[in-house]
């Protein structure tokens, strides 16, 4: 599995792309428009060498998954709102950000040493290796 990540705020094209490629095709969530397509690997050959040389895999179907997209300030503030008064909401915590850092690190000492690298399991995030 390779998993690409590109924010792009400096140029007059914005982009927030995250790719997971693996074995059957990619996921792409695009988290500035909040979209996420599956493009499949395909199963059709392609009759023409030269194309197939410089493709790669032959495409597949498409599906761009219907989810929905709330205002990013409205969720952020009333989530926020909702933590104050003690009532359920979905802020990240300190936990799980320390999580995602260790994964993070896990990840380039991973690509690094080209081994996998175990990452501790915390109380809400289950073991993973990389």
């Amino acid at each position: 599995m390779v998993v690409t990540h590109l924010v792009n705020w400096l140029s007059p094209l914005k982009e927030r792309v995250t790719t997971v490629t693996g074995e059957l095709g990619c996921f792409v969530a695009d988290t500035l428009t909040a979209d996420l397509t599956f493009y499949q690997n395909g199963t059709e050959e392609m009759a023409w060498d030269r194309v197939a040389a410089f493709r790669g895999v032959s495409e597949g179907n498409m599906t761009r998954y219907a989810i929905p997209k709330p205002e990013p300030l409205m969720t952020e503030l009333s989530n926020f709102a909702a933590a104050v008064r003690g009532e359920e909401h979905s802020l990240v915590t300190m936990e799980d950000g320390l999580a995602t850092v260790r994964v993070a690190e896990a990840l380039r000492e991973s690509a690094a040493t080209g081994r996998t690298v175990e990452v501790a399991a915390s109380p809400r995030t289950p073991e993973v290796a990389l």
